[in-house]
């Protein structure tokens, strides 16, 4: 017989996407509907669609003290276009990142070989932080972009920014900064002019704004090439009819998550707390991952020793709530290979198939992350039941 259902579905892989505010949802259907025009249209359909487009451009814009905002697709499309863009613009040479970094960092090497740049990947601490003595020996004046990401969104460790990015001012001052903010953008304070960087990728689905927009935040001092011209929009760095409905939503959602940013924060802290010491409880051996005091408020990430995290991840969907594992690598087709970014900090594969990540956001309620976690000890507790004693002996309870 199946374990029983929840009362509802929980729902904690907020780092992977968000559940779009109903005041997005209801925003952008009413720039679909009331403002179908083009914006690039002279005729009277035209500059109502332009207003809204730019209003929202403007808003983001303010929210970063960013130069330039170009509209694209999501995260991943900004940081090709801040990355590979900001490379083509300069003679052949290195790009710089981190070995833990998304693929979305690590898969601009097959296109930026297209202008001959080499990428270099460095080595990262158990925490996935890249040491700033690492990045220093790695740079030089052939260094043409570095890309950093300020939260990493498996591990939930935040990088030594500030740090880095003044690292690669002083030995590589020509080089092009470009930072993923995918999962901080809104969660924590940043300034571009305090940090100094050229550019920053954003995506709106990680803030409960809608899936397939994002941008690309741009220091007025970056040059970029493009690498979409179409009909020469969005500055002349991304081609296309603009998606107008997208840009609302995202500056619906960001002006919700910034009005709400200290509570959200201590909000998601306080559950990934109790979460991680409810299981704790059940697994003494448990441990977390990531940097012990530099980490996002709202990721959790886990290894449970002699737990196959695949397998608890279904027992605990059969009841009702949802999470991610580290066993695969992202996009793997046979969903075998080894997941990266575990690889990277050390995990071998038996390792890294227990690992588990439980990531908040500000509608997860206090009571849905306590049935959670009453849920996972209970699955925890049936697998113990049947596995081998040799694999925990007495350690679980």
């Amino acid at each position: 017989m199946l374990p029983r259902m929840t009362a509802g579905p929980i729902y904690l892989d907020n780092a992977a996407t968000t559940r779009p505010l109903p005041a997005v949802v209801a925003a952008m259907a009413d720039a679909a509907l009331d403002a179908f025009g083009n914006p690039s249209s002279p005729h009277a359909f035209g500059p109502p669609a332009r207003k809204l487009l730019e209003d929202a451009r403007e808003f983001l814009r303010g929210t970063l003290s960013a130069g330039r905002i170009v509209f694209t697709s999501g995260g991943s499309e900004a940081d090709y276009l801040g990355i590979v863009g900001s490379a083509a613009r300069r003679s052949p040479g290195r790009i710089v990142m981190a070995a833990s970094d998304h693929p979305a960092l690590l898969r601009t090497d097959a296109l930026s070989a297209r202008w001959r740049h080499r990428t270099t990947v460095l080595p990262v601490t158990r925490d996935g932080d890249l040491a700033p003595e690492v990045l220093f020996e790695a740079l030089g004046a052939d260094v043409r972009t570095v890309a950093l990401m300020h939260g990493h969104n498996e591990l939930g460790t935040l990088s030594r920014l500030g740090e880095l990015i003044e690292l690669v001012r002083r030995a590589a001052p020509e080089a092009h900064v470009h930072v993923d903010l995918v999962q901080t953008y809104t969660k924590l304070p940043f300034d571009m002019d305090d940090f100094g960087v050229d550019s920053i990728a954003v995506s709106g689905h990680k803030f409960h704004g809608p899936r397939g927009a994002g941008f690309l935040a741009l220091a007025n001092t970056a040059e970029l090439a493009p690498l979409q011209l179409a009909g020469g929009q969005e500055l002349g760095l991304r081609g296309g009819t603009e998606n107008v409905a997208g840009a609302v939503g995202l500056a619906v959602a960001a002006e919700a998550a910034l009005s709400h940013q200290a509570t959200t924060t201590r909000h998601c802290e306080a559950l990934a707390e109790h979460v991680h010491r409810r299981i704790a409880e059940v697994v003494p051996g448990c441990v977390r991952l990531g940097h012990a005091e530099r980490r996002l408020p709202h990721v959790l990430s886990l290894r449970l020793p002699g737990i196959v995290g695949q397998t608890l991840l279904e027992r605990c969907n059969a009841r009702g709530v949802a999470f991610s594992t580290g066993s695969a690598c992202h996009g793997a087709d046979d969903g075998k290979a080894q997941n990266h970014v575990l690889a990277a900090i050390g995990l071998d594969r038996r390792a890294a198939r227990e690992v588990v990540r439980l990531s908040f956001s500000r509608l997860t309620t206090t009571a849905e992350a306590d049935t959670a976690a009453t849920i996972l000890a209970e699955e925890i507790a049936r697998m113990v039941k049947v596995a081998p004693t040799a694999l925990f002996g007495e350690g679980i309870r």
